[in-house]
């Protein structure tokens, strides 16, 4: 019985040893992540420093753009009212594009229009439509 008691000491020695050990490679390996660590962290201070002066900037230009365009739409341009005459009539450019649309709406009312093409000959009373390169007709006026 008193080899497994002295054995046992003897464990218990040699794992309090490789606790030290352990304790003394784990305090070196902090004492050289530390310098590593105080650049990451300065390097990040200075990232967002940066970050932050870059936000600030742009948030400046948009602001003045935002600004520019408010300006301009308070200002406003007019939008053209175009009519065309011929022989003592006329017609709004806007009623015949309306009126295109509309024709078009009423055969093919699932089509969206993504492009209307309007060509108007006064001579005939009528406005002749293309809708998406596709789709093709006549609107009298």
């Amino acid at each position: 019985m008193a080899d497994t008691k002295k054995s046992a000491q003897e464990v218990k020695e040699e794992a309090a040893k490789a606790v030290e050990t352990v304790k003394e490679e784990a305090a070196k390996v902090v004492a050289e992540a530390k310098p590593v660590v105080e650049k990451a962290k300065a390097n990040v201070k200075s990232t967002v420093k940066t970050a932050r002066k870059k936000a600030a900037k742009a948030t400046v230009k948009a602001s003045e753009k935002v600004k520019r365009v408010a300006d301009k739409a308070v200002k406003g341009e007019a939008a053209p009212i175009v009519y065309v005459q011929y022989q003592g009539e006329e017609e709004k450019v806007e009623d015949l594009v309306a009126a295109a649309k509309a024709s078009f709406a009423a055969e093919h009312s699932r089509t969206r229009v993504t492009e209307l093409k309007l060509y108007i000959k006064p001579e005939e009373r009528a406005a002749y439509y293309v809708v998406n390169d596709k789709f093709a007709g006549r609107v009298d006026f």
